[in-house]
């Protein structure tokens, strides 16, 4: 069976945060069964970064190739979600207060979401 990825680019709407660092708020994907796994991928990130979701901190990464990170966030997401990054890197100074792109030094962010059934049988 091919394995089908559907994947959630979250590019805009970050905000800085004198005490997270950015932060981005997102909804639960819709669609979502049982069978499924949302994986949350830093795609080229900076160093070392301090991510929480939903305050809860993400430790090491459940998996790592070449340049990107994911972990599992399937049992953390709740109908509102609140990501936030933080880095000791120097990624330039802060844009105008809003919203706004995270910083490209950031690489990107993105929700990944697999049928259980196709991970299986990947």
């Amino acid at each position: 069976m091919a394995r089908e990825v559907h994947v959630i680019r979250l590019t805009a709407a970050w905000e800085r945060s004198e005490q997270a660092g950015w932060v981005r708020q997102f909804g639960r994907p819709s669609g979502l069964g049982g069978d499924h796994r949302v994986c949350l991928v830093l795609d080229s990130p900076p160093g070392e970064l301090q991510l929480r979701l939903n305050d809860v901190p993400l430790g090491p990464p459940d998996r790592v190739e070449a340049e990107r990170m994911a972990w599992n966030v399937t049992t953390l997401l709740l109908p509102r979600n609140r990501l936030e990054l933080g880095s000791h890197a120097d990624l330039g100074p802060p844009p105008p207060a809003g919203r706004g792109p995270l910083p490209s030094a950031f690489g990107e962010v993105l929700l990944e979401i697999v049928a259980e059934s196709d991970v299986n049988n990947a």
